[in-house]
């Protein structure tokens, strides 16, 4: 039996709505400033890219680690919002440490879906420790910038 295929004008439409909040946050970065519509479209593509990565790595793996793996979702719901001061100037500093968080985990769900392509069976218990500690440490960054 064969994979639904997608339509081609839906993901072309997903890839220029990635490409057009990328443009708009370097240029958020080059202008220091920003509103809150552009980082809360930010938001849920980076939401949305990784509950895709997560439904792929679902069909892979067991149930018991999709259950780890499901906690993701609520966390990455938001956070790029919380990177304007109430008059829109964006907090630089604290931007690119989301950024750098959001890509390692990115970076180490492709690495355990990779895993998983090539065996299985393969045990990655290391890299649920590192997604947790990541998890927590992007947590921690969004509690800050909310208070």
């Amino acid at each position: 039996m064969h994979k639904p295929v997608r339509s081609q004008k839906k993901q072309t439409s997903n890839l220029d709505g990635t490409i057009r909040i990328a443009a708009n946050i370097q240029k958020s970065i080059a202008t220091g400033r920003s509103n809150y519509v552009e980082m809360r479209a930010a938001s849920t593509i980076v939401a949305h890219n990784i509950r895709v990565r997560i439904n792929s790595i679902k069909s892979l793996m067991g149930g018991c680690k999709y259950l780890e793996l499901s906690t993701i979702f609520s966390i990455m719901s938001s956070g790029y919002e919380f990177t304007l001061t109430p008059n829109g100037i964006l907090k630089r500093n604290d931007l690119e440490d989301l950024i750098s968080i959001d890509s390692d985990i990115a970076l180490l769900l492709i690495a355990i879906e990779d895993a998983l392509k090539i065996n299985g069976q393969a045990r990655f218990d290391d890299e649920l420790a590192h997604l947790k500690e990541l998890l927590s440490k992007r947590k921690r960054l969004i509690e800050f910038l909310k208070a």
